[in-house]
């Protein structure tokens, strides 16, 4: 009887346990946005375009978003973005960022773009340092929970400074 109880037991835990685990291979981004990794310690997270008024007229201002992290020791510099098929990034001045003090968490944008047209810009991101990292970066649509995004006056703000510690 004690072996039939501690069989049952045991099936039950082993079927409770294939029902919690998490099959990675169907795991969905929690973001809109590309994601890639300059090194291993530099990470851009849910990077986007916001579109201009109209998305087909390339001559319009977009502004790009993201969220630059730095988990390594040492400051990283972001020294340029390149769209490919032409068009020009313009960073607000530079743009460092400190070991664990993210960059891009508010909403403002990180860079205005121009001369860039499509549901897609592949961009390349160049830090000091480390190795170039190219995204296949999505243009959103100014509507929905992207309609409260709006520049300020004069193009993007400089990336905060960060506390002296």
């Amino acid at each position: 009887m004690r072996t039939i109880a501690v069989a049952v037991s045991l099936a039950a835990l082993t079927a409770g346990c294939t029902v919690a685990t998490i099959d990675t291979a169907q795991h969905a981004s929690q973001n809109d946005g590309a994601n890639g990794d300059a090194s291993q310690t530099l990470h851009l997270r849910n990077v986007f375009l916001l579109s201009a008024t109209d998305p087909a007229v390339p001559s319009q201002q977009n502004y790009l978003y993201g969220v630059l992290i730095n988990n390594g020791h040492q400051p990283a510099q972001l020294e340029r973005i390149t769209p490919e098929g032409g068009g020009s990034v313009q960073l607000p001045g530079p743009v460092t960022v400190r070991p664990l003090q993210p960059v891009g968490t508010g909403e403002q944008p990180i860079a205005t773009v121009t001369g860039v047209s499509g549901g897609t810009v592949p961009m390349t991101f160049t830090f000091t340092g480390a190795s170039p990292v190219r995204l296949n970066v999505p243009v959103m649509e100014r509507a929905g929970s992207y309609a409260h995004l709006t520049p300020p006056p004069g193009g993007p703000a400089a990336p905060a400074a960060s506390p002296t510690p």
